[in-house]
């Protein structure tokens, strides 16, 4: 019987596995067939290997300029989205003060509550009076959003450290944000990784606000909007081979990010299903 279960969970484990990679596949091989063969079906191999779709996308499309804009966004959105959520989980799970309850029931109301087209307006009416839309490293500035969340995933993460350690420090003499910056954050890091990794996602996949704020200045344009305006790039009918050669470039950042913090990952998640 254990046997059995054992294969059974192997064979459940490959057709996850399988599914999740077939799509993946189909863009791999199909971004380096031409736009003729793409349209006219065939196998899932191209008859013949087109690798200057990925040039053309490279150098003639702007593709640089939207990859390193994408990279700038999403790694300050995300930087921000962590840094604000950490201290907010630290006050609110090592301080008292009026209003604490009130506050936190508003952070989880919000929660429930689709803002984003509700938001986005206001946000570019703000970025363009504060002329945050002329450079990618203000925009992100706009984007913090959904920090409801974090502050709980942080806020769970620092009760479960308990209280000792800060005692200990204030026996001997550290102030308030010593014992957040040198005791609790260096602790945060697993849990820090794994935020920080779905947070670059998110932003990296975000599409309507980087469409809205490039807006009137083209060169803050992302990948994703980079990406879906290929569409209108060829002749008469979509360029179906440049978009997915651009999303299969759109893939590559976010491998990277989740190869160097694996380790970090993997322990957040881990602690995650443990302490919480």
């Amino acid at each position: 019987m254990k046997h059995l279960l054992k294969w059974l969970k192997y064979v459940v484990l490959s057709v996850v596995a399988i599914l999740t990679l077939i799509p993946v596949l189909y863009v791999l091989f199909y971004s380096f067939k031409s736009n003729q063969e793409l349209i006219t079906g065939g196998s899932l191999l191209p008859r013949k290997w087109v690798f200057s779709n990925y040039s053309e996308v490279w150098e003639e499309l702007n593709f640089s300029l939207y990859f390193y804009n994408s990279v700038i966004f999403a790694t300050v959105s995300s930087g921000l989205s962590v840094f604000m959520g950490a201290m907010s989980g630290y006050v609110f799970a090592r301080t008292q003060f009026p209003g604490k309850r009130l506050l936190s029931l508003l952070i989880i109301g919000v929660m429930f509550v689709s803002l984003g087209p509700m938001t986005l307006f206001p946000k570019f009416k703000l970025a363009v009076d504060w002329g945050l839309t002329n450079s990618i490293f203000t925009i992100p500035l706009v984007a913090l959003y959904g920090l409801g969340a974090s502050v709980f995933l942080y806020e769970g993460f620092v009760k479960s450290l308990g209280k000792e350690m800060d005692e200990a420090a204030i026996v001997d003499g550290a102030s308030y944000f010593k014992r957040f910056y040198q005791l609790t954050l260096p602790l945060m890091a697993p849990i820090t990784a794994t935020f920080f990794l779905l947070e670059f996602i998110a932003e990296w996949n975000n599409y309507i606000f980087p469409l809205v704020m490039s807006i009137g200045n083209p060169d803050t344009k992302t990948l994703t909007v980079g990406v879906v305006e290929l569409r209108n790039m060829g002749s008469g009918a979509a360029a179906w081979n440049l978009l997915l050669a651009g999303s299969m470039i759109s893939v590559i950042p976010v491998l990277v990010v989740f190869i160097v913090l694996n380790r970090q990952i993997v322990g957040g998640l881990a602690q995650g299903a443990v302490k919480g």
